[in-house]
């Protein structure tokens, strides 16, 4: 994954879930970060990850635990 530009955006369970309702997002999400690829995470009641976007990215993000990802809150 190094040198890969991506965004992880959290969202609801309910948003990974419904992929017309997940596709739109990431569609309405990729301008706002500079058509950097988007992907969705959302997290199960054990607070384990569940992911929604491009296959390649979401299986990288398999291994990478979410606790040591970089995370910055944006207003959009």
């Amino acid at each position: 994954m190094q040198n890969n530009n991506f965004v992880v955006v959290l969202v609801n369970m309910d948003m990974v879930t419904n992929s017309g309702e997940a596709d739109m997002a990431i569609d309405a999400l990729e301008p706002k970060f500079g058509q950097v690829p988007v992907v969705l995470m959302a997290q199960r009641e054990d607070t384990s990850p569940v992911y929604y976007g491009n296959q390649d990215l979401v299986e990288a993000l398999r291994d990478v635990p979410i606790d040591e990802m970089p995370w910055k809150s944006y207003s959009v």
